[in-house]
Parts: C-alpha cells; structure tokens; sequence
C-alpha cells in the first residue's frame, strides 16, 4: 500500500470557536510500500491526533489522506480497517479478556454483526501471537500481563486483519530497555518479511535512527520537515525542535553500524572528572 498525505491540517474547536492550526505548516508526505516514517516531536505537538487525521479516526480540517491514489473517504470502513491496522498506546484493560480474545477482536471486519467467531479466525488469532512471539500467554488475563506483553497483544490483534500499513502511537513508551527492543524488532521485520508500510510515534530519536526509512518532525509554531532520517535529524534541527543540544554519535565495529543522539548535559566536563 502507498499512503500519501497532500495538504493536511486540523483545528479543535471550543464552544463553536475555531482555534489555530495544530501544525504551523500544511503535511505533505509520501510512503511507499514497506517503508517505516517515524514521527518525532516533543509533547504537544500534535503526533497523536496526526496519525488519527492520517487513518480517517479524526477529520482533517484541510488536506486529505490518499491510499494507492484514492481518497480515504472513498473506502468502505470495513475494507479500510482490513487495510490499515491502528495499534493506540496500551493501557491496562477494563474487563478481564484474555490475550486471545483481545486479540481475535481484531478479526471485526472479516466477522459479520452478531456473528460467532469461526475457526478460521481462532487460527488467524494463534498464527498472530506465533508471529508477535507471545503464544504462551493466549489464556492469560490482559490484567494479568506486563505492559510490554499487553502493546505486543494490541500489535497481534492488529495483524489479525492482515493489513498493508501499521500505524503505531508510541508503542514503547513506559516501557523498559529489553521490552522497547522486541517491539521495535518485532516492528521492523513485520516491514521487511510482509513489506507492510509502518507509521510510528515516537519520543526517542534513537529509535527512529534504528527504524526509519523517513521522518516527519513537528513541534508548536515550528515548520514541518520530512525527509530521510540522515537529512532531517541534525543536531541542529533537534536542538530548535526539541530545546536541547544533542550530540549525534555514529559507532562502527566491522559490519555494525549504530547511529545515535545523547543530550549533552549527560556528559561531564574533563576538569571535573
């Protein structure tokens, strides 16, 4: 699937006034096939309801989403979800499902109204969790799960639908080192071994380093810059977006390759070691 964004912006209303544009420039990217864009910005910056204005879940006030060159609202919303798999930050579940239950409930577009699920989505359910490596907590309560288990369930029940792009709003975040790793693992070979497009919140730079084919930048009353990851993550560029001075660090041991930004202030001067 190519998804492409031409002029898109959003407004919230209060009490019937229109208040500024959340972006102080209009969006315009394009992602082709398999590629993964991060989206970097700091709080407030309106990442989250971007990518709800990218999946049609909000309205964009100006612009408009294209999938393979077709407008967004020309598709029947049960198709599109079959298409776009949206995977929201975990929170901890209200009632008691189990992980499989949680995730057969991706299989939604595929199940008629008041319809059973058949076997042949309780297969596609299990092929899921084998794929996101989480079959052994299929019985488990959702209440009953680490976070980190719980955002890889919600990318299971996701894949259920068999989509051409994830969409992902920080799904690493409160999470610890070894749990961020699977996610983004997990994240990248879906994108390589599927060639299923990935769009990602994130708050850490070095994930996108890690991730990203593309990165779309934005903060309050600042432009919007896409671009390849090399071009658009300066130290520059992230000092005036993000208020700090960061220093970009590329390791190289024979064929690994890491590329990576610190913040400055982490470092200690010379004199005072």
């Amino acid at each position: 699937m190519k998804i492409v964004v031409e002029g898109g912006n959003f407004h919230y209303e209060k009490r019937r006034k229109k208040l500024p544009n959340l972006y102080a420039q209009d969006i315009h990217f394009s992602l082709e096939p398999g590629e993964i864009m991060a989206i970097l910005g700091p709080n407030g910056a309106g990442k989250t309801t971007l990518l709800k204005c990218i999946t049609g879940l909000l309205e964009w006030k100006k612009g408009k989403t294209l999938i393979d060159g077709h407008p967004l609202e020309s598709f029947n919303r049960k198709e599109l979800w079959k298409r776009v798999g949206y995977v929201p930050q975990a929170h901890k579940m209200v009632f008691g499902f189990s992980v499989e239950e949680l995730v057969i409930m991706g299989r939604a577009p595929y199940i008629s109204t008041l319809a059973q699920p058949t076997a042949k989505d309780l297969e596609a359910a299990h092929q899921a969790l084998e794929t996101i490596g989480i079959v052994h907590l299929t019985k488990k309560s959702c209440n009953e799960i680490s976070g980190g288990e719980l955002q890889l369930a919600l990318i299971a029940r996701t894949l259920v639908s068999e989509p051409e792009v994830l969409i992902l709003d920080e799904p690493e975040s409160h999470l610890d080192i070894q749990k961020q790793m699977v996610i983004l693992q997990t994240i990248k070979r879906l994108a390589k071994e599927r060639g299923i497009s990935c769009i990602i919140n994130t708050h850490y730079p070095n994930h996108a380093f890690y991730l990203a084919d593309r990165v779309l930048m934005t903060a309050k009353e600042k432009g919007v810059v896409y671009g390849n990851v090399q071009e658009v993550m300066t130290e520059v560029r992230m000092k005036e977006y993000f208020g700090i001075e960061l220093k970009k660090i590329i390791v190289e041991e024979e064929d690994y390759l890491v590329e990576t930004m610190i913040p400055r202030a982490l470092g200690t001067e010379r004199g005072n070691l």
